[in-house]
């Protein structure tokens, strides 16, 4: 993607669409073709494409090619058909349609071709469903489970799990945080240990009272939890993104979107929040480095940020945001960030997931190459159970070629081995599940 310069403080505009057949340039009397089969919305997992096109112009067609391979064409009929060969990751195919006495066209289709496996714990890895929570890679490899709850809209619980590196079922951790959230962050730090800020007392919030203000650390040489001070305007936030940024020998956290307390002063609003603020952690203390409200980006909640390479924490500075976003309606919302930017932060509306979604869960697989889980629409009953990735090359997501137990608010985790584990949720019914699946992807 080539980023188009925003000021920092610029209103973002609306995302293009983007479609896996593109045309390059087009004439009066040019061939057009659509592809009917197979379906490359879907990310494909065969070696080869069996690839149908209906062509039509004024003018006869009278030939279809990609490269050296001919397109055959039906019996009295405008479907044209060839066997391409698929290579792993994206493939693009440039389209030759010549017409009689006419110009000849080219149109790009976009497939991508992918290997996985998929598999689900049994017995569970978890006792428990949970919800809303947050888990976390610690620096032996293994992770944290912290918070959640059992019925969407619920009571947060006071709950910390551990799963060890190589084994299949978490245990209690022998600490206990300082408050339940559900909602919050988890963000790891430099040194190996886990800032928790954000989320709420009950996930259905009412009143800006409901959020919490407090920050703690998760310090796993210790195995403890400890609230540690902010300075300036609090965190009233949940379902926001919060990412970390490692300038040298500081660290910042910059928190974006939530559900939360829009105005401060003089009165508390709660709201969809659009802005981002950056914090700056030194010597176990929060420091607000922006106002109360930041910066507008866009109204966005349950959204994920992720990304866009694989870095050691706190050095990566390209992002994906993908979500929805919250106005009269609920809309699909995608925005790509770089933090290095020539002229400050660039921030450019992309385009959007095929199936818009709010609290999935999303995760890096390779540079450039993001999948997104689970998630559920503007009702809370549509509950998705395909997921979708994003290809940053050409800035366009397809589904992908398998279905996973349909819930939102889950997690996505890389293990050790490179799975991925996809933990719990809330189901259409709004009760949390221990569902745990394992996936591994090949894109490339």
């Amino acid at each position: 993607m080539i980023p188009h310069r925003l000021s920092f403080f610029c209103l973002l505009l609306f995302g293009l669409f983007a479609s896996g057949c593109d045309r390059a340039f087009s004439d009066v009397g040019a061939a057009t073709i659509e592809v009917v089969s197979p379906d490359i919305q879907v990310a494909l997992t065969e070696p080869t494409l069996n690839l149908e096109l209906p062509v039509e112009s004024v003018r006869e067609v009278t030939r279809v090619r990609w490269q050296d391979t001919e397109f055959g064409r039906g019996n009295g009929t405008d479907l044209w058909q060839a066997t391409l060969p698929l290579e792993k990751g994206l493939n693009q195919f440039v389209i030759e349609t010549v017409v009689d006495d006419g110009p000849s066209a080219l149109d790009t289709v976009s497939v991508f071709h992918l290997e996985y496996e998929l598999s689900q714990a049994q017995p569970p890895v978890l006792t428990f469903g949970t919800g809303g929570h947050t888990l976390s890679p610690l620096p032996n490899g293994d992770l944290l489970l912290v918070g959640g709850s059992f019925l969407v809209g619920n009571v947060s619980g006071l709950d910390a799990q551990r799963l060890p590196s190589g084994e299949s079922s978490f245990r209690p951790e022998r600490g206990l945080p300082v408050f339940g959230r559900v909602g919050h962050t988890t963000t790891v730090l430099p040194d190996g240990r886990l800032l928790i800020l954000g989320g709420a007392d009950i996930g259905n919030i009412q009143t800006v009272d409901d959020l919490h203000e407090a920050v703690e650390v998760f310090d796993p040489s210790t195995d403890t939890f400890k609230q540690i001070p902010v300075s300036g305007p609090p965190i009233r936030r949940t379902y926001h993104s919060a990412i970390l940024r490692v300038v040298p020998d500081r660290t910042f956290i910059v928190v974006f979107g939530g559900r939360g307390d829009t105005r401060y002063s003089p009165s508390p609003v709660l709201g969809i929040r659009q802005d981002m603020r950056t914090f700056q952690l030194r010597n176990d203390s929060l420091f607000a480095l922006s106002p109360s409200i930041g910066p507008f980006i866009d109204l966005m909640a349950g959204h994920t940020q992720t990304a866009l390479t694989q870095e050691e924490p706190g050095t990566a500075h390209t992002f994906l945001i993908s979500g929805m976003r919250f106005g009269t309606s609920l809309e699909a919302a995608s925005i790509w960030m770089d933090f290095e930017g020539a002229f400050g932060i660039d921030i450019v509306p992309g385009n959007t997931m095929l199936t818009p979604r709010i609290r999935h869960a999303s995760i890096l697989i390779e540079d450039g190459f993001i999948a997104h889980f689970g998630g559920r629409g503007s009702d809370p009953e549509t509950v998705f159970d395909r997921g979708e990735l994003y290809v940053e090359a050409i800035d366009q997501y397809f589904y992908l070629p398998f279905t996973l137990a349909p819930r939102y608010g889950l997690t996505a985790n890389r293990l050790p081995d490179g799975r991925i584990l996809v933990l719990g949720g809330f189901d259409e019914f709004g009760t949390a599940t221990s569902t745990a699946e394992f996936i591994s992807l090949d894109v490339q």
